[in-house]
């Protein structure tokens, strides 16, 4: 295992190398570039009329890590068929470069996470282009537009309150460092993109400020740098690390940790509630936790640079857009929350104790897209080798 993971970490360094060089826009408007242009200026049912006449009885092709694409709604509201394949976080990028790259056809549309590849390698490679639907440009704030942001996703500490008998478990984000909260459960982030890119974040300034309020507040006293690590953040992502036990799939952890001994802990994403009976569990975001109590994460969706349909891929990203597709495909439950502002949480999410968007940003890290590409390389390094040590 450690002899694959050490291979992992050369690779993402490399692919991070890689991702540095970016390839010339082209200058001449491309076949795609025009309808989204065109399909920017459409309402719904001008853009499904020049859909249906683009893609007859075609299929959509649409690749996704997220296997919430693979539905059927769509299909029902327009009669165009849908073809969704599920790639995981690595893999949709390296067909991204062995399709796109090569002038293959593969998708028509990417909904994916992991801002920091799709910037500095899909985006910078011309590999994708950001479609804006006319009717929800004016509900969403521009930070969710360029590239598009459909939703955001959440990833908490979660941990087996007894069915009630026990409250307030994490109280300062420091604890999760501490001997007694040996064995959290997580994914590693040498396989999920997010926690690196989490991780990563926690480095910076702004987050180095926040842990050294909340370490003074804890142990009562101010942080000293002793020379072990380079800053606050380093020293916590360390300790939190080497508390945590990997474990393959969010949807495991769910199960362990609702399953498991009263005081267990799992860090993963919200909307794996769904599938357990979360009855025993609770949401230390809800109950206040100082310093930070998980993170949120974009999930873009954007054109194929090589679409064979793009007024279709406009289309669909527009139905993911509205509140009736949000609802259908992400938001019945808990754990995701659309840029459109006119779309809220689901009645089901609220009963479940979630939140709106407003209060998951202030009250975790939010992917910092701009600030994670400053300093990738070293924090990558520094980060993917305490995990593959372990």
């Amino acid at each position: 295992m450690k002899k694959v993971l050490a291979v992992m970490l050369v690779l993402g360094v490399v692919f991070a190398c890689f991702a540095g060089g970016a390839a010339e826009a082209p200058k001449q408007e491309s076949n795609v570039q025009a309808a989204i242009r065109d399909a920017q200026t459409l309402t719904w049912d001008q853009l499904l009329e020049k859909a249906k006449a683009e893609i007859g009885d075609n299929e959509l092709s649409i690749y996704s890590n997220s296997s919430r694409l693979n539905e059927t709604t769509f299909t029902e509201k327009t009669g165009i068929k849908v073809k969704a394949d599920q790639p995981d976080d690595t893999q949709v990028y390296e067909k991204m470069e062995a399709e796109i790259g090569n002038g293959l056809y593969g998708a028509d549309v990417y909904a994916l996470q992991d801002s920091y590849m799709l910037m500095n390698f899909a985006i910078a490679n011309g590999y994708l282009e950001n479609y804006i639907p006319l009717e929800y440009k004016g509900s969403m704030d521009a930070s969710a537009t360029d590239p598009l942001v459909i939703c955001y996703f959440s990833r908490l500490f979660i941990y087996n309150n007894g069915k009630g008998n026990l409250k307030n478990l994490i109280t300062n984000i420091w604890q999760v460092t501490e001997p007694d909260f040996k064995g959290i459960e997580m994914k590693s982030p040498l396989l999920e993109k997010g926690s690196m890119n989490f991780l990563i974040t926690v480095t910076s300034p702004e987050w180095q400020e926040k842990l050294a309020k909340a370490y003074k507040s804890y142990y009562g006293k101010d942080w000293v740098n002793d020379g072990k690590f380079e800053n606050i953040s380093y020293e916590w992502i360390y300790k939190f690390i080497n508390n945590c036990t990997f474990i393959n799939k969010d949807s495991t952890i769910a199960k362990d940790i609702a399953s498991g001994a009263e005081g267990s802990v799992g860090f993963f994403v919200y909307s794996k509630l769904r599938s357990v009976d979360y009855t025993t569990l609770a949401v230390s975001a809800t109950e206040g936790v100082e310093g930070f109590s998980g993170l949120v994460y974009p999930f873009y969706g954007m054109v194929a640079a090589n679409a064979k349909y793009p007024y279709t891929a406009c289309l669909y990203l527009t139905y993911l857009m509205s509140s009736e597709g949000y609802n259908a495909i992400f938001g019945k439950d808990m754990g995701t929350y659309s840029t459109n502002k006119t779309t809220k949480i689901s009645d089901n999410a609220k009963e479940a104790g979630d939140r709106e968007l407003d209060f998951w940003l202030t009250t975790t890290v939010v992917e910092d897209r701009d600030y994670i590409p400053t300093v990738y390389a070293q924090a990558y390094t520094k980060i993917a080798e305490w995990c593959a040590s372990k």
